[in-house]
């Protein structure tokens, strides 16, 4: 059995998009045009485009009107989030693990956007993809959904080598391959990997590009935060670790904990009381 299953093609569409976005002059009404096409794509959009995280005061009602408010890159960033979810149709999972995925996305840009450099839509990609592998797997293996139950409660590398045993390969893996075929940037598809050896990568027993090493540090406290209301598979649940995975992220980051603490209060509070993407 090969390492690398079969990944869900990037969409014609997103190809398409990003072609008519590297013209001299964009054409906003070809790209409005595209998303339109897929009726089930439009309708996720504009749902997205109107979620939490976001932050539009005004609702967007239209493709046109959402590039208006948030650009082009965003918008296609999340065309992108949109269309991994639409790849799985009839893949067995229930709707509150692509919830999870989108709200554990939405944190991981705000928290890239308050305290790195790093593009924040890039790190919205990581978020939404970080458990992506999940439904590759769950595509090519029958048993897999019982496994991942079984098991969900194992730390990350100890699940990744039960995987590896039981499968020859492991989920961490595939979503990271899917990220490259999907272009998504290598610093994506690393974190995405190197998910079950985030902490020695933190704390420098293993080098890595500082890029990666910052989504990865994001990515622990994005899962963190939406941990708190959200529980769909929770990888890394054990408290100790949760602990330990925190204050490494942050001292990586170099962040104040009592900072981080407000932080993610308020993105509690933001997630909690606003509609959530479905």
């Amino acid at each position: 059995m090969t390492s690398s299953l079969i990944i869900p093609p990037r969409p014609t569409v997103l190809l398409t998009i990003q072609s008519l976005m590297a013209e001299e002059e964009v054409d906003i009404k070809a790209i409005s045009a595209l998303v339109k096409e897929d009726i089930a794509l439009y309708a996720i959009f504009l749902s997205a485009v109107n979620s939490p995280w976001m932050g539009l005061v005004t609702p967007a009602t239209s493709v046109e009107q959402a590039i208006m408010l948030l650009g082009l890159n965003r918008v296609f960033t999340l065309v992108q989030a949109v269309s991994v979810r639409n790849s799985f149709e009839g893949c067995p999972l229930q709707e509150s693990f692509w919830t999870t995925a989108v709200d554990v996305a939405g944190i991981c840009c705000d928290l890239a956007n308050h305290y790195t450099g790093i593009d924040k839509n890039q790190a919205y990609s990581t978020g939404m993809l970080h458990n992506a592998g999940i439904a590759v797997m769950m595509n090519h293996h029958k048993t897999f959904k019982n496994f991942i139950k079984t098991h969900e409660f194992l730390a990350a590398d100890e699940l990744c080598v039960r995987e590896r045993q039981q499968f020859s390969t492991d989920h961490f893996l595939q979503g990271a391959i899917m990220a490259r075929k999907w272009h998504l940037g290598e610093e994506v598809a690393l974190a995405i990997r190197y998910q079950p050896i985030a902490g020695k990568i933190l704390k420098g027993q293993k080098t890595m590009a500082e890029g990666t090493a910052t989504h990865l540090a994001i990515l622990t406290l994005a899962k963190n935060i939406s941990g708190q209301f959200r529980r769909y598979w929770l990888i890394d649940a054990n408290s100790d670790q949760v602990v330990q995975s925190i204050q490494e992220s942050l001292d990586y980051l170099q962040i104040n904990h009592h900072d981080f603490s407000e932080t993610r209060e308020d993105l509690l509070d933001k997630y909690l009381h606003s509609s959530v993407v479905p």
